[in-house]
């Protein structure tokens, strides 16, 4: 199947995580939104509907390594009654490869090899941050969070901040598409991971203006309408839930 921007429906299906934590699959969220490319939403509690999920993504081919986040590309056809119906669908697992492929598609894409280029580098370093992160916030211990805040994310946070200094295209992001004028894939990825830091209590964005290319970035991609209005109801969402569960 070659899906196109006008004839393909997406689903993007993810673990509905606590906290509004995004890991891998608010990258993809974040870089759909910024790009304004049309999706709904599947997502799973984590738990055992997730289970039941992961194993049949596992058993039926569509996503071997049975991880999420991933995009179905639904294609509409017209039959010969006039009605639409269902033809054809791809699984579009790896959020980064699909971000990519998504920004090709529907030309969001920054329109110059360079400028995307820079974008596939910082996102391959940020792979290796974000499994830090990852590890030490669902496995560490309590010193091995204070380790890790006090050793490991000063490292990373003052490595991402040259690569912007030294790669980025753009007064503030690493490049932009021309058709939205807003950031891409690699901008989500940080952006993203950044923001995880923040609501697992690794990083205060106090902390953050210490590194001046992330935190002008940082501030710059939350005022993206779309990424602040999804912020601003999931804030919302969190607080209504607390509020229940508070009066229960």
């Amino acid at each position: 199947m070659i899906i196109t921007a006008a004839a393909s429906k997406l689903v993007f299906t993810y673990l509905n995580l606590p906290l509004g934590l995004g890991g891998r699959g608010g990258v993809q969220r974040f870089f759909l939104l910024s790009q304004d490319i049309p999706f709904s939403e599947q997502l799973f509690p984590v738990g055992d509907a997730w289970a039941t999920e992961k194993e049949r993504l596992k058993t039926s081919g569509e996503n071997p390594s049975g991880t999420v986040p991933i995009v179905v590309a639904t294609r509409t056809m017209g039959n010969n009654h006039g009605d639409d119906h269902h033809d054809d669908r791809q699984v579009l697992p790896q959020h980064i490869a699909t971000a990519r492929y998504l920004a090709s598609v529907f030309d969001r894409n920054s329109g110059d090899a360079y400028k995307d280029y820079v974008q596939d580098l910082v996102a391959d370093e940020y792979q290796g941050f974000r499994d830090k992160w990852v590890a030490v916030s669902f496995s560490g211990t309590d010193e091995e969070k204070a380790k890790y805040r006090q050793d490991e994310l000063p490292k990373q946070l003052v490595k991402f901040d040259a690569l912007y200094q030294q790669f980025k295209t753009h007064d503030t992001f690493l490049s932009v598409s021309p058709k939205t004028k807003n950031p891409l894939w690699g901008d989500a990825a940080v952006f993203g991971l950044l923001r995880d830091h923040i609501l697992t209590g690794h990083l205060t964005l106090d902390e953050l203006k210490a590194y001046d290319h992330l935190s002008t970035m940082y501030q710059a991609y939350e005022k993206i309408p779309a990424i602040a209005n999804w912020i601003d109801n999931k804030e919302k969402e969190l607080a209504a839930q607390s509020a229940a569960t508070n009066a229960n």
